[in-house]
């Protein structure tokens, strides 16, 4: 009698199982966050593959040096799939290119990649407001400020910071604090040059309906602010 009962409990759980495997596809937390991680990583190579075609050229002639003519081939016929994501790098990739390879960069390069990361992964801000022609400057002032302070407060995710550890070392860390005043003083650059967009600007209103406004947009390392402009 005990078997009976067994065995059409073993049948009841085999026609569930059967009929309802969804239920039991349960990916462990394990494998989904190495899942999440290998995601991370082609990421930060797609990256890396935006720099500009000077420093990308630098970078991949590294490559081919450190790692051999194969891999050099492999990383230049590859990299515009990685760029578009149709092809996700693998986890030798990602050490050889954002592990191993700054060991050997430039300086100057590795700032670039520095930036590249920066403006990749810290957050932004973006922002829309109305203006008035002639009261612009005091509105959009406080907004500007708080833009620009962002330079020097802004910090890379912690995942990236722990795994590339060359980000730590002395020398990048002063680079870091030059690339902050540079984002600071470019973006204060960008808004002097306001002044004479503003006055073409209130030309253009001036020529057409006064109800009518135009929208300009300013861009900073870590947001922008879109701005609707009209004519009193």
């Amino acid at each position: 009698m005990d078997y009976v009962i067994t065995a059409v409990i073993i049948g009841i759980i085999v026609f569930i199982y059967s009929n309802n495997s969804k239920i039991f596809n349960i990916i462990s937390p394990e494998s989904s966050s190495d899942s999440q991680t290998k995601a991370k990583d082609a990421d930060l190579i797609k990256s890396l593959l935006s720099l500009d075609e000077e420093s990308l050229e630098e970078l991949l002639k590294l490559y081919k040096n450190q790692f051999g003519r194969g891999a050099g081939r492999y990383a230049r016929k590859t990299f515009q799939k990685w760029k578009a994501g149709k092809v996700r790098p693998n986890r030798r990739t990602f050490e050889r290119f954002l592990i191993q390879l700054p060991k050997v960069m430039s300086y100057d390069l590795k700032c670039e990649v520095l930036r590249l990361l920066m403006e990749a992964y810290c957050s932004k801000n973006d922002y829309r407001i109305s203006v008035f022609t002639d009261d612009w400057e005091e509105t959009l002032e406080p907004l500007v400020k708080r833009i620009i302070d962002k330079s020097y407060t802004a910090e890379l995710p912690r995942l990236i910071e722990e795994k590339l550890h060359w980000l730590a070392d002395g020398e990048m860390r002063i680079a870091r604090n030059i690339l902050k005043e540079s984002q600071a003083k470019e973006s204060r650059i960008a808004v002097s040059m306001l002044r004479q967009e503003f006055s073409g600007i209130e030309n253009l209103l001036a020529g057409i309906n006064s109800e009518s406004r135009v929208t300009h947009q300013l861009k900073f390392p870590y947001g922008t602010i879109t701005l609707e402009i009209k004519r009193r």
